[in-house]
């Protein structure tokens, strides 16, 4: 009898150890399934504008096929700076992340004196979702029709070869810079607050041309109000076929317009992070999507976490190099 009743309590202290172990390894597990709880997109910029609409497309979808809440927080200042550095010092577990355009990763860190964040370092790349050209435009008195004849135009007119942009240190305003570099011609720069004022002043004349995206310039293309010069994309835009590259006007070099991109803070999962990029390009091939894209005047893109960390360090060098040369700077 006795050893009947210590084979029994032998028998049940192993139940009782198999059953806490396999507790253990199923909470264990469970912290690396993901996600098991919602995600947050900080859009370092004001709602409303094209990144949160793209970044609350985007989440809408991801709903679905992650089946966690997305929600989109707006964080703004500082040239998208105070977004970018609350999800730097976010907890790295996969459930932060940074919806941004690319002027907090590759433009900030040489336009401003001091970040709060090292931008080399600070991040973890997703995914780049989109992009949208920059295209050089000029209303439609300006004497010239594409960009050879423009080159010949700034040889005769130097005094005429003015362009706007949204501010300095924008995209538009680099893009300047660098067609001056590659061509050498020399366009000078008017800052403008926001898109409508350097609108209103090239479409008067006062200011002979602008540089912008396509989400900005897509609509008043169409309607005639501009004309389109050269758009700075490596091969011709899907939403404006029509207007040629600069590559083929023999300047391969320049290519620049916003992208938009996800990122987590540094030491997140690569698995999270992949799981999130093949999720987002699935929902970027979606034709909803895809047609909405295009309505906003961006194209899609889509990448691994390694294909996007390639990109990154290789624009951080470019727009580096870009920014230096031309002297750009933002008092800070």
């Amino acid at each position: 009898m006795k050893v009947i009743t210590k084979f029994g309590t032998i028998i049940s202290i192993a139940a009782v150890l198999m059953a806490t172990c396999g507790a253990m390894d199923a909470q264990a597990q469970g912290k690396d399934v993901w996600p098991s709880k919602p995600i947050r997109f900080v859009v370092p910029f004001a709602a409303g504008g094209s990144i949160d609409v793209l970044a609350r497309l985007m989440g809408r979808h991801l709903e679905t096929r992650l089946g966690q809440s997305i929600v989109v927080e707006n964080r703004t200042g500082a040239g998208g700076t105070v977004g970018a550095d609350f999800v730097a010092r976010a907890p790295a577990d996969g459930y932060t992340f940074l919806f941004t355009a690319q002027g907090p990763l590759v433009l900030n860190p040489f336009l401003m004196k001091r970040l709060p964040y090292n931008a080399e370092a600070a991040f973890a790349p997703v995914t780049v979702v989109a992009e949208a050209p920059n295209v050089l435009v000029t209303n439609q008195a300006f004497p010239v029709a594409n960009f050879s004849e423009l080159r010949g135009f700034a040889k005769a007119n130097p005094d005429k070869m003015t362009f706007g942009t949204q501010g300095v240190g924008t995209t538009g305003h680099v893009t300047g810079e660098l067609i001056n570099q590659q061509t050498g011609i020399n366009l000078t720069h008017v800052a403008y607050q926001g898109f409508p004022p350097a609108l209103t002043d090239v479409l008067a004349g006062r200011v002979g041309m602008m540089i912008a995206d396509t989400i900005n310039l897509l609509p008043r293309i169409r309607s005639g109000q501009l004309r389109p010069i050269a758009v700075a994309s490596a091969k011709r835009s899907s939403v404006l076929p029509e207007v040629p590259t600069f590559a083929e006007a023999g300047y391969p070099e320049i290519v620049s317009g916003p992208w938009f991109a996800v990122l987590a803070p540094a030491g997140t999962k690569l698995e999270f992070r992949r799981k999130l990029s093949e999720e987002m390009r699935h929902v970027l091939a979606q034709r909803d999507v895809q047609e909405k894209l295009t309505e906003l005047g961006v194209e899609s893109r889509g990448s691994s976490p390694e294909q996007f960390d390639s990109y990154l360090k290789s624009e951080f060098k470019r727009w580096g190099s870009v920014i230096q040369k031309a002297g750009i700077t933002l008092g800070n």
